[in-house]
């Protein structure tokens, strides 16, 4: 499928903008302490958010990766995964928006459920297009990228203590957090923006989109600064999630690793 090579320049152009002026302001203004979780306040630094995302990265791009599979937009139209592309786009920005307006668990769970309903109901995506992923012999390629990635955010991630944990909790979580959010922006919408407009511009924008509803629930620096901490936070780790499935195409390990984001193995551990 041929791709938009200028608009997918503008796209990285403008993304790269934003994660550049990002950093900046949180580096001038001295907030480089930033918080990586909503049920707590504890912080790690700028610098050790982006380490194991770049390690990570490296050795997704050394590891030579499996039998790729077929495209599952060859066949489509340009026109119609263009607009599935921008429809979900648009659907990122509504949820960030909301979560903003609707405080609530109970709101927030309803929202959360709609990424996946809306573009389902809509036609705007089906589930088949990545879970027919061939992945059989594929697990151990990428392994020691996620493997690095992991160990390094786990050092260097301090403890939120030693609480006990619900293992229903955890299944809830994972599935509302590291399930719906890997299927939405980056099996949905990163690869119809990766067919149009190339895998980098593709990768920065979903990660921006799917850092953006963060900015509602880890706050505390006023917009502008909270804007900035969630893009050089979990936009960063998106890039990392993101190369991931763009280079690896394996979205299993892509659930796991967004699991042990959000329920680091100091959690297990502590």
């Amino acid at each position: 499928m041929k791709i938009s090579r200028d608009h997918g320049l503008l796209i990285g152009l403008g993304c790269g903008a934003v994660y550049t002026a990002a950093i900046v302001a949180l580096v001038v203004t001295g907030n480089t302490a930033l918080r990586y979780s909503a049920d707590h306040h504890d912080t790690r630094s700028l610098l050790t958010v982006c380490l194991p995302a770049a390690a990570g990265i490296a050795l997704a791009w050394a590891i030579r990766p499996g039998r790729q599979p077929a495209d599952p937009f060859a066949a489509v139209p340009r026109a119609r995964i263009t607009r599935q592309a921008w429809f979900l786009a648009a659907l990122a920005v509504a949820f960030a928006v909301a979560v903003h307006l609707l405080p609530g668990d109970g709101w927030f769970v309803l929202l959360k459920l709609a990424l996946l309903a809306i573009p389902l109901i809509a036609g705007w995506a089906t589930l088949r297009e990545w879970a027919r992923v061939d992945t059989r012999g594929h697990w151990l390629r990428p392994l020691p990228a996620v493997l690095a990635f992991v160990a390094m955010s786990t050092v260097l991630q301090p403890s939120s203590g030693g609480s006990a944990i619900d293992p229903i909790t955890i299944v809830v979580v994972f599935v509302l957090n590291a399930v719906i959010e890997e299927v939405f922006y980056r099996f949905w919408l990163q690869s119809r923006l990766e067919s149009r407009y190339g895998m980098w511009p593709a990768i920065a924008l979903s990660s921006l989109l799917w850092a953006a509803w963060h900015t509602a629930i880890q706050g505390g620096l006023g917009f502008p600064l909270d804007f900035a901490a969630v893009v050089a936070n979990q936009g960063v780790t998106g890039l990392f999630l993101g190369y991931l499935w763009a280079r690896h195409r394996n979205p299993w390990l892509v659930i796991v690793v967004h699991g042990l984001i959000n329920a680091p193995l100091t959690m297990f551990l502590g």
